[in-house]
């Protein structure tokens, strides 16, 4: 049986070296390929593989004679036996609620570019502007491509988010799906489709190797005045993880393993600048389908709307800019591209009209061009309705 999962595995690769290394392995450990092809998936063999080579120094320059090949199988087989071993059943957590970090970092990341000091004005202390201090910066940029100078996208953000959500609703461990899943408010068992996946591993890759400082010394000494405060600095990955591998529904398969509660999150809610949104709010299936456009156009809708709906916040105005929401997308001065985004967000707030999360919503216009839409909150209806 080794064998013919060997020549499975052979197929994996075009390339004689990779090959050569397979087939020693199933030479030489066939016991260790048998028993991980039960609990890996294909994807995590070659990925396995590849890291056994990295340990081991191996190139295709590599002269793979017996001994070289012997001394491979062996690098190979603590490496399959390990992932074996740490193997573990998932216990996914379905939150109740998705978190926005709404901070003034949070909120700029997209704006950001890497190795340079970003300053943002977040109050003042007496006559004192007071500021925070931001650094970006890629660990390792070799697989990053940043989008017009961009190094976190705003999709990347509510990725970010929904990973924050889940980790606050107990779950350490989580797959790609339960990300997407968190995403746009759907239940365990809906299908995710595998560019969906891709977008979002993509997306969990790039945070992981994108480092993060915030200074926000001032910050502190301004909300905590009766406190002597030297220093206040948090640094590291903006989502520190590692790759684990769970069993899940029978099926073997990648997750991530969140190692220390995420930078931005944390500061976030020191700062109490984390705003709750009902998951059910997030599920708009029977409007429009979830596209990376919706995904981000929702996430803004439901930011702005609870902002308004927080009297806190004292938000006069309740319109939503169209230009806003154009910038947020990238979107380039495209009439028909426009025209979509407009319709997409329409169709959103006619859900919430539906659902009552809204009272209702106007189109507001300078001359002739549509420029925003104007929300009507239920709670300001019933202020100015008589008694």
């Amino acid at each position: 049986m080794a064998q013919s999962i060997s020549i499975k595995l052979e197929g994996l690769f075009e390339d004689e070296f990779h090959k050569a290394l397979i087939r020693a392995c199933y030479k030489y450990e066939a016991r260790s390929i048998a028993a991980a092809y039960k609990k890996l998936s294909l994807e995590q063999f070659v990925e396995l593989m590849e890291t056994a080579i990295a340990q081991s120094g191996y190139s295709s320059d590599t002269e793979l004679n017996e001994d070289a090949l012997r001394d491979f199988a062996q690098i190979y087989d603590k490496i399959l036996r390990n992932a074996i071993k740490d193997v573990q059943e998932l216990r996914s957590i379905i939150p109740k609620d998705v978190f926005i970090t709404n901070s003034r970092v949070a909120n700029e990341l997209r704006h950001m570019s890497p190795n340079e000091e970003h300053t943002f004005t977040v109050g003042r202390r007496g006559n004192q502007l007071v500021e925070i201090k931001t650094t970006i910066n890629f660990i390792d940029n070799k697989n990053i491509q940043l989008a017009n100078n961009a190094s976190v996208t705003a999709y990347d953000k509510i990725v970010h988010d929904a990973v924050c959500s889940l980790y606050a609703a107990g779950n350490e461990t989580f797959t790609p799906e339960m990300v997407y899943r968190a995403m746009n408010g759907m239940i365990q068992s809906e299908f995710v489709s595998p560019k969906s996946i891709k977008m979002i591993v993509d997306s969990l890759e790039k945070m992981r190797v994108t480092d993060i400082v915030i200074d926000y010394t001032e910050q502190l000494r301004m909300t905590n005045p009766g406190e002597s405060v030297d220093l206040a600095r948090v640094s590291g990955a903006m989502l520190m993880m590692q790759k684990v591998t769970v069993s899940t529904g029978g099926v073997t398969k990648w997750a991530y393993r969140i190692v220390a509660s995420p930078i931005i999150y944390e500061y976030s809610k020191m700062i109490k600048q984390i705003i709750p949104i009902p998951l059910t709010l997030l599920n708009t299936k029977e409007t429009t389908r979830s596209t990376d456009t919706v995904i981000i156009i929702r996430q803004y809708i439901l930011q702005r709307v609870e902002l308004m709906k927080n009297k806190k916040n004292h938000m006069n105005s309740r319109v939503i800019s169209y230009d806003s929401i154009y910038e947020l997308l990238d979107a380039p001065d495209d009439r028909k591209l426009r025209a979509t985004i407009r319709s997409q967000t329409e169709r959103l707030l006619d859900n919430y009209v539906r659902i009552q999360y809204i009272a209702g919503y106007e189109i507001v216009k300078r001359g002739r061009a549509i420029t925003g839409i104007q929300i009507q909150l239920t709670e300001d209806v019933s202020k100015d309705t008589p008694t």
